[in-house]
């Protein structure tokens, strides 16, 4: 399967409002990722699912990735995405779209970098940039063998290598 793992888009700032599920984005963190799906889309990116987050952020950012891609499926929001997101909820959720070929995940730090560590088999953690989008080839049915980096997009620009994901 193809897997897009994706960051939401910059937020306002924690404590701006007394809750953090409901931080929004920021207009230019709006335009930072509108950017990232126009370039999505002109490479003729193709999704058959967009699972996202319940915060709000999260939600607005799938919701620019779906305008941008003219994506006509189900946008759906799913618990396991919070805060929290561990390699196991995303087999739930693999398991939950099995037909699927192409699923994009949209979630939070650092969860969505300690997950995307651990299906590149690297030691350690990885720190996704707000915005950030990270591609993948990935058999969860073969849970030992690492996923195959792709590509990773951010600010509407195309990371052809893994070191600018991992900083290396």
């Amino acid at each position: 399967m193809k897997l897009y793992v994706i960051r939401h888009g910059k937020a306002i700032q924690r404590g701006t409002i007394s809750r953090d599920e409901e931080r929004w984005l920021m207009p230019d963190g709006r335009a930072a990722f509108r950017a990232t799906a126009r370039m999505l889309a002109e490479r003729k990116l193709e999704l058959d699912l967009i699972v996202t987050s319940p915060l709000v952020r999260a939600v607005q950012t799938a919701d620019i990735l779906a305008e941008a891609l003219k994506y006509e499926g189900d946008l759906v929001v799913s618990p396991e995405l919070s805060p929290g997101f561990s390699r196991e909820g995303l087999l739930r959720l693999v398991t939950e779209s099995s037909s699927a070929r192409r699923l994009a995940i949209v979630g939070h730090e650092p969860d969505l970098g300690d997950v995307t560590a651990s299906l590149f088999s690297l030691n350690g953690s990885l720190t996704l940039k707000k915005g950030m989008v990270v591609a993948m080839e990935w058999n969860p049915a073969a849970p030992g063998t690492p996923a195959r980096f792709l590509w990773a997009a951010h600010k509407g620009r195309l990371v052809d290598a893994i070191d600018a994901v991992t900083g290396g």
